[in-house]
């Protein structure tokens, strides 16, 4: 079930949101909002996955889970590396 509600906009917004129904990219002023909100629960999504990558970082390097390099050219080698590695499991 839809219930109307009002938001104001602001100028700057409500210019935006006239000018993507003008130049045909939406149909209505809810379809640009509905995009605006699913990228913005997107974002906040891959905001909290990279949250919770970076806490596991935190805890690898505090348990003394790294990997030290003799050179930036050997982490660039083995970067690369694994990467060519993961491209190939993709394939």
């Amino acid at each position: 079930m839809s219930t109307n509600k009002s938001y104001v906009l602001g100028k700057h917004y409500e210019e935006f949101v006239a000018t993507q129904v003008a130049q045909g990219r939406f149909n209505n002023a809810s379809e640009v909002v509905r995009a605006g909100l699913r990228m913005l629960e997107d974002y906040e999504t891959r905001m909290k996955e990279l949250r919770m990558l970076v806490d596991q970082g935190d805890e690898a390097v505090a348990d003394g889970k790294v990997m030290t390099y003799a050179s930036p050219e050997a982490l660039t080698e083995d970067i690369v590396k694994r990467g060519k590695k993961k491209l190939k499991q993709n394939a």
